[in-house]
């Protein structure tokens, strides 16, 4: 029996339609990209750099590496670029893509087409899952990360509505539906390799979980429930299983670097972590004084920039010193951030239809919305709302691993538009709610554009529109100055005036877009005008706000952005050099810049979880070398430098022979690095980490070996010899020679999850050395060394990815085969 064939293409041809739309205002908002411009994305640049020897090594031998040299002396590289080829996910990834530019037009369509699968899901009629769709993708956080870069953050936040969607079908008892729908959607998730996004969507399901556990309780449906939760954890099970190679080493490399527990002792009084430092984690943490931004986006500033001379309060200043003080040195966010790209904007009219959702929504989903909103608001407050955050740093599983707690807000993104178009949907389907029930329409009016009236009319009613050391300043030098008292007063006003602008701009939109509704519900507008309205209110709300922070003028040319990697006078001196060596930028920070990794092997680099001993050593000695070699350079003292050099513990055990100073320039060669690899003439054992990272400082490294909790002998031998045979990221060769057993350390990274060591084929321990080096303890006579990164991790982490990825496949053809009966079945009846 056929399917009608026919009708099946009148049903899909809307849905199509909408879809093009999709594609159409992605490349519309990204229109540049038309004209041959691209959008410089600093982390997007970031990840290039560290990956570039990555990718060379694949380009000459067709293999994935999981190590580099690149970045910090050493590092897997699991976080950077990893072999994802046996993921069946990835290649729905990409398949979803629809080829579309990856880092703009790619992302906002996802972003769109997500939020439309889990309104279908819900069987949202078409205009109401189109708005829906809009008012997610069109968030402002979810443009500014995409001018920031962080494009994986980017589309993990795209699907999860897709796994949203998925979750509640099951617990609405479509259970093949919906666990088909949640496994593709967690397993492409997932596939996007940004776990912190991934954890804040499994916080809102838990939440949701706790809610259906509660009304299972109230109707004793346990049963049903059981099946609901067994049905999730095979869909979650599955979608696992694919990336097991990419999991597993993620949470293999979590234990040793700057996201595990620390090996050094922590302060009289303080609290351990067995994660990141604790105000490390937090220092972006959302003020609670900038919630309001949610519904009124300048009300705290907007972002960390000047505030011009556009503002009218800046051009009613009378002396100019003043006006150009206000101008150009101040910025208009006083949040209490460090800085910011921008605020998190949901929407004036998004916030509105929240509100009609809490009020009229009656369906199941309505607390469990309610509740994930406020607690993704609370988590985002992090430091600043204490009694949570510290039982979620220290008790709740793998929190204190992730950094920028702001970032739980993208529950909200979701949440908050969810609830805002089950309510908009109860009035289209019941405009009588409005005329019947007019106090509840009223209330959410009051909460939304009553509030930013209150703020326009009285904004420094709750707010002073100064940072605590913007007041601490002006206190003291206003009794220097009278001029700094009008200073003061200048940016005041001209922060209360972008505050002022934006409250009213809500009120507007808001009163705009309840008239709509009300009009609809008294039926002076036919049901496709007022959702058009509704739909083209939401979306003139979103992209002009959205267009504050990234618009086309952060375009630029193709041939322009490409030279962030131009090769340097510094850059090409250095690659004569065919010897084993580091390299070190000092004319910015080191720890902070990937252009040296691009080119070179660096002790510097950008990452956001080096490993932890690294890091450890950053912060007692590389950063405080860094900083007094540059200060000796400014001063040309060359004498002071020479000596510098000598004494930099760190920078010459990790073979640092080459210091750029001025790209322009010839580096600065430094005579004292050690090699990459150097016998020693005594071995000195600690039995703490502590006193392994205090005797760097007081040892002479090139004839001592710090080495921790093992036996080694060495001794002088003036006729031994060690050298580097071969290269590569993640294999070493080396030849020795000696007329007695000694101890060797190698300059490389010291990481037990991985490496192997073979003297002539034999496999043999590695020892740690100098903190954060390898060492070997070698026989004397003529030997060949090896060193091979292989973790097992990595291996059989291979073998069960690709047996997932088959059983995907095998269960998405078995759940298509069973819905095509069903319906034949259906059609039959």
């Amino acid at each position: 029996m056929n399917l009608n064939f026919k009708q099946t293409l009148k049903q899909l041809w809307p849905h199509v339609a909408i879809i093009v739309s999709f594609v159409v205002l992605s490349f519309i908002y990204f229109s540049p990209i038309l004209f041959g411009k691209e959008l410089p994305q600093s982390d997007q640049t970031h990840a290039i750099g560290a990956a570039q020897e990555l990718w060379d090594y694949q380009k000459e031998t067709g293999e994935y590496a999981q190590w580099t040299n690149s970045m910090f002396g050493g590092m897997p590289a699991y976080q950077i670029k990893s072999d994802a080829t046996h993921n069946i996910f990835r290649r729905f990834n990409a398949m979803s893509r629809l080829g579309l530019p990856y880092t703009t037009v790619a992302i906002l369509f996802l972003y769109m087409l997500g939020f439309y699968v889990l309104m279908l899901s819900m069987k949202m009629k078409k205009w109401v899952a189109f708005i829906g769709a809009v008012a997610f993708a069109f968030g402002s956080y979810n443009l500014i990360i995409i001018i920031a870069g962080h494009i994986t953050k980017a589309y993990a936040i795209a699907l999860m509505p897709v796994v949203v969607g998925g979750t509640m079908l099951i617990f609405k008892g479509k259970r093949l539906s919906g666990g088909a729908l949640a496994m593709v959607g967690l397993g492409m998730e997932l596939a996007c390799n940004h776990v912190q996004i991934t954890y804040y969507l499994g916080l809102a399901l838990l939440v949701y979980v706790i809610v259906e556990a509660y009304r299972a309780i109230h109707k004793k449906s346990f049963a049903d429930f059981g099946k609901n939760i067994a049905t999730l954890v095979v869909a979650a099970v599955l979608a696992v299983l694919p990336g097991t190679t990419n999991l597993w080493t993620t949470y293999e490399y979590g234990a040793y670097s700057i996201r595990g527990a620390s090996e050094l002792k922590t302060a009289d009084g303080e609290k351990s972590s067995s994660g990141l430092d604790k105000d490390y984690a937090l220092s972006w943490s959302y003020g609670i004084h900038e919630t309001p931004t949610l519904l009124i986006p300048n009300i705290v500033g907007g972002v960390s920039e000047p505030i011009g001379y556009d503002l009218k309060s800046v051009q009613k200043l009378q002396n100019q010193q003043v006006r150009d003080a206000v101008a150009n040195s101040v910025s208009k966010y006083w949040g209490g951030r460090v800085f910011t790209s921008g605020p998190v904007y949901l929407g004036a009219i998004v916030c509105f239809l929240f509100f009609i959702g809490c009020l009229y929504y009656k369906g199941r989903e309505k607390w469990w919305l309610i509740a994930a909103t406020i607690f993704s608001i609370f988590l985002a407050w992090g430091k600043n709302f204490a009694p949570l955050t510290d039982f979620m740093f220290y008790y709740f599983p793998l929190y204190n691993k992730f950094r920028t707690v702001e970032m739980a807000l993208v529950i909200a993104s979701v949440t908050v538009p969810l609830l805002a178009i089950l309510g908009l949907r109860e009035l289209y389907e019941n405009p009588e709610l409005v005329r019947y029930d007019i106090k509840k329409f009223f209330i959410a009016i009051g909460l939304t554009a009553g509030l930013s009236l209150l703020f326009a009319m009285t904004p420094t009613l709750l707010y002073s529109f100064e940072t605590q050391d913007e007041v601490a300043q002006f206190a003291q030098l206003k009794s220097q100055n009278p001029l700094y008292a009008q200073l003061e007063q200048g940016i005041i006003d001209a922060r209360i005036e972008l505050a002022r602008t934006d409250a009213l701009r809500s009120a507007v939109l808001i009163l705009l877009a309840s008239s709509a509704l009300w009009f609809y519900s008294v039926r002076r507008l036919n049901a496709n005008i007022a959702m058009a309205t509704i739909a083209l209110l939401v979306l003139i709300d979103l992209w002009t706000v959205d267009k504050r922070y990234l618009c086309e003028d952060d375009f630029v040319p193709k041939s322009s952005n490409s030279s962030e990697f131009k090769m340097s006078t510094a850059d090409a001196e250095i690659l004569k050099d065919n010897s084993p060596h580091r390299v070190m930028a000092l004319y910015k920070n080191p720890f902070n810049e990937v252009n040296t990794s691009y080119f070179h092997q660096s002790v510097g680099g950008y990452h956001g979880a080096k490993l932890r001993r690294y890091q450890d050593v950053i912060d007692r000695y590389l950063s405080n070398e860094w900083q007094l070699l540059v200060g000796a350079l400014r001063k040309q003292d060359v004498e002071t430098i020479d000596k510098l050099l000598v004494d930099a513990t760190a920078l010459n055990i990790l073979n640092t022979k080459y210091l750029i100073y001025n790209p322009d320039a010839a580096p600065l060669y430094n005579p004292n690095a050690l090699g990459a690899a150097w016998f020693v003439d005594e071995v000195k054992k600690v039995d703490t980490p502590d006193d392994a990272i205090n005797n760097l400082a007081i040892n002479d490294l090139s004839r001592i070996a710090i080495i921790e909790n093992a036996d080694a002998t060495s001794v002088a031998d003036s006729l031994s010899s060690i050298e580097r045979t071969m290269y590569l990221p993640d294999k070493l060769k080396y030849t020795s020679e000696s007329t007695v057993d000694r101890v060797a350390v190698f300059s490389e990274i010291y990481y037990p999850a991985g490496w192997r060591a073979f003297i002539d084929g034999e496999e043999t321990e590695i020892l740690r050395a100098d903190y954060i080096l390898r060492a070997l303890q070698i026989p004397s006579g003529k030997h060949e060394i090896e060193f091979r990164f292989e973790p097992r991790s990595y291996m059989i982490g291979k073998v069960v990815s690709t047996i997932g990825s088959d059983l995907v496949i095998l269960v998405l053809v078995a759940a298509i085969v069973v819905e095509i009966r069903k319906k034949l079945k259906t059609e039959v009846a």
